[in-house]
């Protein structure tokens, strides 16, 4: 039977009014654990990250709790990684300039584009869980790369690790990966696109191709896209899809069927809507569903199937909460049959 419910994981928080850029995951024990900044504006100094957790049984979320912070400094970009073991990993970047920081907006649900921050010297840092997240030890720096980014989950391959990042002072995409269970990490080559391309998001295909979509930079345009067949050493030179993109996070998965879910904003403008798709490998996005339209920012999605098959996504809501909804591939194939001929 499709299946389909949404709805805020908090409400806005007092002290930390703005909270963005949410990740997901389930652990070992069937609950979800979701992550994102908040704080009194992006940049702010007293941005932390947050987290709350998700009981399938009961269907409600936990309050929101600090389980990452550098006292002095922003902090952003989450992304979990769930070991066989059992240990969480939580990837985050810190900004390290320093500098007046903007002002914050007048009203978040009007302004549907960030305020401009200093991601530029932000540095790739880490921390792990060893009780399934409900204590951290101290944040380690990962490496030495001002503007190394991360957004995207993680690709775990047989024998390889592979995070996906990109570079804040270039606009490029990159590949960090580990062939090492983690223990060290190596860049590929940036991923080029001549307006520029951030978060890189990964999807594993049927004959062991490696498929990512990739944000547009400047001032909007198409999602990018490219491949790569030696397990993410080396990728195709990307080319724009017939998918609008206004130059704003998306998020890509496979799913236990083999088909794709794609999440992301239909406008080559604005942060709204904000639209779910469904296609087989061919990538023809021929079922859709619209999650959010009304005039105001619903970016950021990240997209998560369960080992029950349900779909799940968080996203940031007008820049005051995080919101989380879930449903079935079924409830997606029901939705508007969209010809892409016509675009």
């Amino acid at each position: 039977m499709p299946m389909f419910s949404k709805g805020p994981i908090f409400q806005q928080l007092s002290d930390r009014p703005m909270a963005h850029c949410a990740t997901l995951t389930e652990l070992p024990d069937g609950s979800l654990l979701a992550a994102w900044f908040g704080g009194s504006f992006e940049t702010a100094p007293d941005v932390v990250i947050l987290a709350s957790e998700y009981d399938p049984v009961r269907g409600d979320w936990s309050p929101p709790r600090l389980i990452a912070e550098v006292p002095g400094h922003s902090l952003g970009q989450p992304v979990f990684l769930v070991r066989p073991d059992g240990e969480l990993w939580l990837f985050f970047v810190v900004i390290m300039g320093g500098g007046e920081a903007p002002s914050p907006p007048a009203s978040s649900s009007r302004n549907l584009m960030p305020p401009l921050a200093d991601w530029t010297s932000a540095q790739p840092h880490w921390q792990r869980s060893l009780d399934g997240g409900r204590t951290w030890e101290s944040p380690e720096q990962l490496m030495d790369y001002a503007g190394l980014m991360f957004r995207s989950r993680p690709l775990i391959l047989p024998d390889r690790i592979i995070l996906p990042v990109y570079d804040e002072n270039t606009w490029e995409s990159r590949m960090l990966i580990s062939d090492d269970d983690g223990r060290s990490w190596r860049l590929t080559e940036p991923i080029v696109t001549s307006p520029g391309n951030i978060h890189p998001c990964l999807a594993p295909l049927s004959d062991g191709r490696l498929l990512a979509y990739l944000r547009t930079g400047g001032e909007g345009g198409f999602i990018w896209r490219t491949e790569s067949a030696d397990g993410g050493e080396t990728w195709a030179t990307p080319r724009p899809t017939s998918l609008v993109n206004p130059n704003s996070g998306l998020d890509l998965l496979r799913l236990q069927s083999g088909r794709l879910v794609l999440a992301f904003n239909n406008s080559d403008r604005y942060r709204t809507p904000l639209c779910v798709a469904l296609a087989e490998e061919d990538e023809v996005w021929q079922w859709w569903r619209t999650l959010e339209d009304e005039h105001a920012e619903f970016s950021y999605p990240t997209l998560l199937q369960t080992e029950d098959g349900t779909i799940h996504i968080v996203y940031t809501y007008k820049r005051e909460h995080i919101h989380h909804a879930y449903f079935t591939a079924e409830w997606l194939r029901k939705g508007e049959v969209h010809d892409e001929s016509e675009d």
